[in-house]
């Protein structure tokens, strides 16, 4: 044996020798009320430099020296109880740690409130009634064994010039009844169009959950059937039916009733990426004075509806994703990350007897930009393409975008189907101030109420294939339009995160403000949810 043989062969044992010294640690770190993870959470080897931090789904591992084998385990993230362990009968299985929330802020508030009491009920009775619309759903029976809620509170009463009066009732099942299986329902009535309205999802997630399915990361499978009020203008195809407080503000006569069902798998993991597969077959029908009609030989025919089908692919990218989860809450930790949206569709309609298919793709990137002390910056640019000829109701349109976690308002003062197009570009901005006038104002800061200014453009443009004429498509509907080779633009001022929940502002119409019964300025009153 050579002297080089030998030497390999030490070290080979050597390193062995020095590596069954050490012991892997590994395990989960979950919050001990809500079994849900704690990301980030430090999990060290007491008075030693020997520790890790757990990752966005709580899970760490480490190795521990020998020598250390009964010391103490350190377990520490803000807002919980600091958690100390010994480790000497635990290090060869894989730990499970449970911390407790240290209840600060809560002890914050309701120390708060109290002296709200005493100097400003007004200020404390409505800080407790936006806290309970804010928590959105109501357990069903007993909060510590109920295994179905009732919501959302945020949607139960909303108002819109189709349906007037809108009340919704949902209830949606917990882990109580299965960690596996869950079922979402609501049901609707508009006192205004005298329809009922509806959702059914039934879900199985491949993963168990705490709580409910849309737990981070989700992992699971859908069927859904939906029969409600759609806008095109208003509302992304995909986007759930939950706007709140007033809505479809600017769709009185440019809307449709939408039955679909839907088989869809959406599944996120660890390191960002998530994605979801559809199957949708859908039917639209017009409503109020919005029409289906083409032209044929000066001949006007009408449809009373429009059946599509399609098959899609959604793709997200967003960096450090990580939540605080409790119950059916999901608050993102990290916001200033970008966050990149990609997809394409796949679809076919039936028209004139035809069938017809086309493709649809989307990107957007959305980005927080903390400006120091003074506040925070939001952008958002989107494209939107349609690849095909295609008829009105499945083009693009400005207010047809993908919502995450920061500002991506609506645009407030174009019509629902104002502007046309089969390529769109859209770019929101909004900024939020932190730390400026407002907060120096006793009251306004009782009330979190902070300033506000957001821009918002859209341009696109419409190929000579989705003109239509001579019966191969719906004619638009009156005063819809082409871009001309200007952006629509519009711009707020105003203030917003009122008790957290609502904001106020002026919007004001730059660009086409020769439209007919173009609205060039307006009040608006919305939500920040």
């Amino acid at each position: 044996m050579t002297r080089k043989t030998i030497l390999f062969v030490f070290t080979i044992v050597l390193s062995f020798a020095l590596n069954s010294q050490n012991i892997l640690l590994k395990g989960r770190v979950l919050d001990s009320e809500y079994l849900t993870p704690v990301p980030y959470a430090a999990v060290y080897i007491h008075n030693t430099p020997t520790g890790t931090i757990a990752d966005n789904v709580g899970e760490y591992s480490f190795e521990v020296p020998a020598s250390l084998k009964n010391g103490t385990l350190v377990v520490a993230r803000q807002k919980y109880d600091i958690q100390y362990l010994k480790l000497d009968e635990q290090l060869f299985s894989e730990m499970v740690i449970y911390l407790e929330p240290d209840n600060f802020v809560l002890r914050s508030k309701e120390f708060q409130d109290s002296l709200n009491a005493g100097s400003n009920k007004f200020v404390s009775t409505l800080n407790k009634a936006a806290d309970f619309i804010k928590d959105d759903w109501i357990p069903l029976g007993n909060p510590l064994t109920n295994k179905f809620d009732a919501g959302r509170i945020q949607t139960f009463p909303t108002y819109n010039p189709i349906e007037g009066l809108r009340l919704r009732a949902g209830v949606a099942s917990n882990s109580r009844l299965s960690p596996n299986f869950f079922m979402n329902s609501y049901v609707a009535y508009g006192f205004g169009d005298q329809r009922w309205k509806f959702r059914g999802e039934l879900s199985y997630s491949f993963d168990k959950k705490a709580y409910h399915e849309n737990e981070f990361p989700k992992n699971k499978i859908a069927l859904v059937y939906e029969n409600d009020l759609y806008s095109p203008g208003e509302m992304h195809p995909r986007s759930p039916n939950n706007l709140l407080l007033l809505t479809f503000r600017r769709s009185e006569n440019e809307a449709t009733y939408r039955n679909f069902a839907e088989v869809n798998y959406e599944r996120e993991y660890k390191n960002g990426l998530a994605h979801t597969f559809w199957l949708r077959r859908s039917k639209l029908t017009p409503q109020g004075s919005l029409k289906f009609d083409y032209k044929l030989d000066n001949i006007v025919f009408s449809d009373k509806e429009l059946i599509n089908s399609e098959a899609g692919v959604f793709l997200r990218y967003s960096f450090d994703e990580a939540y605080e989860q409790q119950k059916r809450r999901r608050k993102p930790i990290e916001l200033t990350s970008p966050v990149f949206f990609l997809s394409h569709i796949v679809g076919a309609y039936d028209q004139f007897d035809k069938n017809h298919t086309y493709h649809r793709t989307e990107f957007s990137a959305q980005k927080r930009f903390l400006l120091g002390n003074a506040g925070r910056l939001d952008a958002v640019g989107e494209v939107m393409k349609v690849w095909s000829s295609v008829p009105f109701p499945l083009l693009v349109y400005p207010n047809q975008r993908q919502r995450h976690h920061i500002e991506n308002n609506a645009f407030f003062l174009n019509r629902a189907l104002e502007f046309v197009a089969d390529e769109q570009y859209t770019l929101r901005f909004t900024f939020v101030g932190d730390d400026l006038l407002l907060t120096k104002i006793p009251i306004m800061n009782q009330l979190q109420i902070r300033e506000l200014i957001s821009l918002r453009a859209s341009y696109g443009r419409l190929s000579d294939k989705n003109l239509p004429g001579n019966g191969e498509l719906y004619d638009f509907p009156e005063n819809s339009f082409e871009y001309d080779s200007v952006p629509y633009v519009e711009g707020t001022i105003g203030i917003t995160n009122i008790l957290g929940l609502l904001r106020v502002e002026y919007v004001h119409r730059f660009i086409y403000r020769d439209h007919p019964d173009a609205l060039l300025g307006k009040i608006r009153v919305d939500v920040t949810l």
